[in-house]
């Protein structure tokens, strides 16, 4: 099997985690160069994107790209660009000449509903976040919870932030949301009729009111209304939908769609509505399981998720605090019952937001092989760590090339969870925060959004804290010698990482 994969931007997570997924799975990838791929508010050039898909990219079996690429030149700039409308859906409309083209080539699409984030950050977003973003998303949340439950506090909240933003100002942001809807519905109407094998429409930064859920249950609706529900799907999570994508390309292919069987640390608590999401975990776990072409069991699994989430409202990886070990203990025991039956074991670490469980990656490492995780994740939303965790552990199960493919596929598999360890536990539960209280400050001007003249400083004490500190509980685990490779941080932000690693042999 051969992908064309156009990613949603040039960040790791989106490129080159996909990257080194395909390879566990032993699927060949075709994909521009990064350079091609724009930067940040920076957009990639949209008609040399397509003239790669019609050129280099158009013998492949199988394509899986971004249509925030594709239409407005990456995730950014889908968020700032003032393309107009009718641009927007002329490039849209041109998937129907790609399927013509190639009827018996597979096409894969992700899609993002745009954001809102409650935050006074212009970093990924218009200029004008900076002063007025706090206020927009308390109107957005509030005008639409009073809509639900006739609140009159949340009428008085809205009001008064509607009241605190110019009009110009939210003008744009109506447009902005009303044109990316406009492109939405166009997508699902392509899927209606055909055109897609399957189109992921994911949402993140999201809360559980808002315009943001308002415009999704329009898209939902639409994908009823459309007749599209075998191949257009509303879910939550951005980063991540390409490797869902990918995981069902090629894992859920087959006739038989595998059985995943679905265990939480904390079981009473899976109602509980994760942070930057708008619907209870349970609700997004089952989505994300059916998205990737499976179906949740409870009896005669292929495959067992498990899920540490939180036992209250999620909070920050920063903020999380110790707490007994011994509470993980019937945790533990399950995904030692499921490695009893040889089940392939993936686990989403989302107990906090934006980085790994300290105690449970500590207790994990302390057996062999990270306990025999087949895949795991702990980074920014729970969708992202679901989403790419899950994929993980499905293509883990699906090498090609007979044994020696499984080989490379098993390799493959372990130094990518070797990575998102000291990527999702090292840097992300760790060293970021060490980063930003001893380094960032030694360098005027260097800060959160841009690090600007700390750059080099914080990406040398990075690597080095990583290898000293984090490098040595992985080896041990896995019996591996590692060694961390020039650290960078995409977009000039500590909350980017780019991490390479060298991964020795197994002792024999």
């Amino acid at each position: 099997m051969t992908i064309a994969f156009l990613p949603l931007d040039e960040r790791p997570v989106t490129r080159d985690a996909f990257l080194r997924l395909a390879a566990i799975a032993g699927a060949g990838v075709v994909t521009p160069p990064r350079e091609q791929l724009g930067r940040l508010k920076r957009p990639a050039d949209v008609e040399a994107m397509w003239a790669w898909l019609e050129g280099p990219g158009a013998d492949s079996d199988v394509v899986i790209a971004s249509a925030e690429l594709l239409i407005y030149g990456g995730l950014v700039p889908s968020r700032v660009g003032r393309e107009p409308l009718d641009r927007c859906l002329a490039l849209a409309a041109r998937w129907a000449g790609l399927r013509r083209a190639a009827p018996h080539r597979r096409l894969f699409l992700s899609a993002s509903n745009l954001r809102l984030p409650n935050s006074a950050d212009a970093t990924e977003e218009p200029d004008y976040w900076v002063e007025y973003g706090p206020q927009i998303f308390a109107l957005s949340f509030h005008e639409d919870r009073y809509e639900a439950t006739a609140d009159p506090a949340s009428r008085d909240r809205a009001a008064a932030a509607a009241a605190a933003v110019p009009a110009s100002v939210l003008a744009d942001v109506r447009w902005r949301r009303a044109r990316n809807l406009a492109v939405l519905l166009r997508l699902i109407d392509l899927a209606g009729a055909e055109v897609f094998d399957g189109l992921l429409i994911g949402q993140d930064d999201a809360a559980e009111y808002g315009w943001t859920r308002r415009d999704l249950r329009a898209v939902a609706a639409a994908v009823e209304e459309r007749r599209a529900a075998s191949r257009a799907w509303v879910t939550y999570g951005t980063d991540e939908l390409a490797a869902r994508l990918l995981a069902r390309a090629v894992a859920g292919a087959g006739r038989d769609r595998p059985g995943v069987r679905v265990t939480y640390s904390a079981p009473a608590h899976r109602g509980v509505i994760p942070r930057y999401e708008g619907q209870a975990l349970d609700l997004t776990v089952t989505s994300h399981i059916v998205t990737a072409g499976c179906r949740r069991v409870e009896t005669a699994p292929d495959l067992a998720l498990f899920v540490h989430n939180s036992p209250g409202d999620q909070v920050e990886a920063p903020d999380q605090r110790p707490y007994p070990p011994a509470e993980l203990d019937g945790f533990f025991a399950a995904l030692g019952e499921a490695a009893a039956a040889g089940l392939p074991r993936a686990l989403a670490d989302v107990r906090y937001s934006n980085g790994a469980d300290r105690t449970l990656v500590a207790r994990l490492l302390a057996a062999p092989r990270a306990s025999g995780v087949s895949a795991y994740g702990g980074w920014n939303t729970m969708s992202n760590t679901l989403g790419m965790a899950l994929a993980q552990a499905l293509l883990s199960t699906r090498p090609a090339g007979g044994p020696a493919g499984a080989a490379a596929s098993e390799e493959a598999n372990r130094e990518f969870t070797i990575l998102r360890l000291l990527d999702d536990w090292g840097y992300q539960a760790n060293v970021r925060q060490r980063l930003a209280r001893e380094v960032l400050p030694r360098y005027p001007g260097a800060g959160l959004p841009d690090i600007g003249p700390a750059y080099g400083a914080c990406a040398d004490a990075a690597r080095r804290w990583l290898q000293e500190t984090y490098v040595p509980p992985v080896a041990a685990s896995f019996g591996v010698p590692i060694e961390v490779g020039p650290v960078g941080f995409p977009w000039n932000r500590l909350f980017h990482v780019a991490l390479e690693i060298r991964v020795g042999a197994s002792p024999s």
